[in-house]
Formats: structure tokens, C-alpha cells, sequence
């Protein structure tokens, strides 16, 4: 770092022709430009400059080390200067994690006004239900059920997340369905396994005042919503999905909520990144997401309200 910041001072120096000149160009004190050189002819045993009085000329070492280093220097200077027209332009990728119901359900519809608004920007978008380590994976956005531990991350609530348990309407009206939740879950219950997992997820119901988990053990596991609501749908079971996940079956009268009010109370999706500081590539994405969450009714109904609207 020495000997760069040597080398600055003496194309600067060579340019101006004066420790002064160079000393205004780089925003320093003359007497630091002037110790720069000097450490930097101490280095490599050589004089650079002959002073006198009055003048201050290149020697002729100084001028073939002037010949070497401004084409390097220039070629920094050029990096520099694309590397903050990069980051004050709304342009190149944004790489993104996100659950996957959120996407389907409320990104993906808008992708297309994003576009328009900002077409140099490239969306490299990954639907999991994983947590990552934003950072090590590379990813410039989060979108996730609740806050990080990190307390190095910002956090940005999108809106509530309702987690609701469905069946088919036949499925519902079925005789022998337990009453009991733990039995339901047992005999009947469709459960998330997410990749990398070696057990299902259990359901989250709000009981006895708090949340409380349910070993799942029924026909089907996966590692995906939308097969779940599927099987849902046909009436393989019950599982217990995202509201928004499964608002389109449930509008067409292919599934109906169960149990409404043991759907866990208190769930928050979160958009999540690694640091305040924001290309402007990500912070208009970040702007879109939070715009768009937030004028968006559907993140506002409760399984209530959806359960006395679903058909029998």
C-alpha cells in the first residue's frame, strides 16, 4: 500500500510538476505528497526527481518509472469511476431468495411493471423455503417467515402470514375425520419437507395460548407447496400452507379451511439484507417489494374470515 501510494504521488507529482499541484489534485498536504516520494525513491535506491530552488524535473529513472505507470494508474482510475456509475445506476443483477408462495402470489405479478420501470436491471430470482446465509450464497435480497438472528441484517416487514390448514370440501365432509387435531395430524396430515430436512416440518396451530408444534405423520411429504395444495385438492389429506398460497383453490371452491382458529397468530414475512448501504440496482427492487406488499389486500385477510367465505 506504500508503494501505491507512492506511485500516486509521483504521477501526480510528474503531471503538476510541483509537490503543490499534486498536493491540491489529491486532496493532501504538500509535505505528505513530497514524504510519499521520497519513501517510494527510498524503496527502489533511486532518485526521481532533480531538485533544485526553483524546479522540479524528472530524472531520467523517474521518467521511465512515469512511462511504466500511467497506463496501469489510468486503468484504475477507469475501474473506479464504472464501479460508482455501476452503483448510482439502476442497472445489472439482483439476486434473490424468497419462499416460494410469496413469489407466485404477489412478486411474480408484477415483475413485468418492475421491467418496464427499470429495464437494465436483471432479477436472478431462487424460490426456497431454506434459509440462507445471505452473504456466503451471494444473495443481494431475503424474503422470509420472521426475522434473522443476525442482528447484522435489516429487516423490513412485508406483511402478516397467515398458515392455514386445508382440505377438499369432500375430504372436510368426511364421517370419520378425528376431531382431534393431534389424531388428524397423525392419520391424515400432508407434511413439508424441506430439502436437506430428514423429517417433515411439524403444523404450527395456536393452542393454550401459544403456538405449539404437531408431529405430522400421514400419506405424503414433499418438499413443496403447490404439491401439497394439489394433493389437497384431490383429497389425499390435510396440510397446512400459507393463506396466500392456497387463496386461488380455496376462491374456486377446491379447498376449504379447517379449524381456522387454531391457525398460529403472529407470523411475519420479512424482507431481509445484509447492509443499509444499497447499490441502487437493489434498493429500487427492495422499494418494489415493500410497495407492492404493502397496497396488497389479500395480505390482510385472516383464515376467519376466509373460512366463513369457502364453500361447504
Amino acid at each position: 500500500m506504500e508503494s501505491l501510494r507512492g506511485m500516486v504521488s509521483f504521477v501526480h507529482t510528474a503531471r503538476g510538476g510541483s509537490f503543490a499541484r499534486a498536493a491540491e489534485a489529491l486532496g493532501v498536504s504538500a509535505v505528505a505528497v513530497s514524504r510519499n516520494v521520497a519513501r517510494l525513491e527510498a524503496q527502489l535506491g533511486v532518485r526521481l526527481f532533480a531538485r533544485t530552488t526553483r524546479q522540479l524535473s524528472l530524472s531520467a529513472e523517474g521518467a521511465a518509472l512515469l512511462a511504466e505507470c500511467e497506463a496501469p494508474l489510468a486503468s484504475l482510475d477507469a475501474a473506479f469511476q464504472n464501479l460508482r456509475g455501476g452503483v448510482a445506476a439502476a442497472t445489472g443483477t439482483v439476486r434473490v431468495t424468497a419462499v416460494s408462495p410469496y413469489v407466485r402470489g404477489y412478486l411474480a405479478a408484477g415483475l413485468a411493471d418492475f421491467h418496464a420501470r427499470h429495464p437494465q436491471v436483471v432479477l436472478d430470482i431462487e424460490c426456497s423455503e431454506q434459509v440462507s446465509d445471505l452473504v456466503a450464497a451471494r444473495f443481494d435480497v431475503g424474503i422470509r417467515i420472521g426475522p434473522l438472528r443476525d442482528a447484522g441484517y435489516v429487516a423490513r416487514p412485508l406483511g402478516p402470514l397467515a398458515l392455514v390448514l386445508c382440505a377438499s370440501p369432500g375430504f372436510a365432509a368426511r364421517p370419520d375425520l378425528p376431531d382431534e387435531l393431534p389424531e388428524l395430524a397423525r392419520r391424515h396430515g400432508l407434511g413439508l419437507k424441506p430439502a436437506g430436512d430428514s423429517q417433515a416440518a411439524p403444523w404450527w396451530l395456536q393452542r393454550d395460548g401459544g403456538v405449539q408444534p404437531l408431529v405430522v405423520g400421514g400419506p405424503l411429504v414433499c418438499n413443496d407447496f403447490s404439491t401439497l395444495i394439489a394433493a389437497c385438492a384431490a383429497g389425499l389429506g390435510v396440510a397446512q400452507v400459507p393463506l396466500v398460497a392456497a387463496l386461488p383453490q380455496l376462491r374456486a371452491g377446491a379447498l376449504r379451511v379447517l379449524h381456522p382458529h387454531c391457525a398460529p397468530r403472529g407470523l411475519q414475512l420479512f424482507l431481509h439484507y445484509p447492509d443499509r448501504q444499497l447499490p441502487t440496482r437493489v434498493r429500487v427492487f427492495v422499494d418494489f417489494v415493500l410497495g407492492t406488499a404493502h397496497s396488497h389486500p389479500d395480505l390482510a385477510l385472516l383464515p376467519e374470515q376466509f373460512a366463513a367465505l369457502a364453500p361447504a
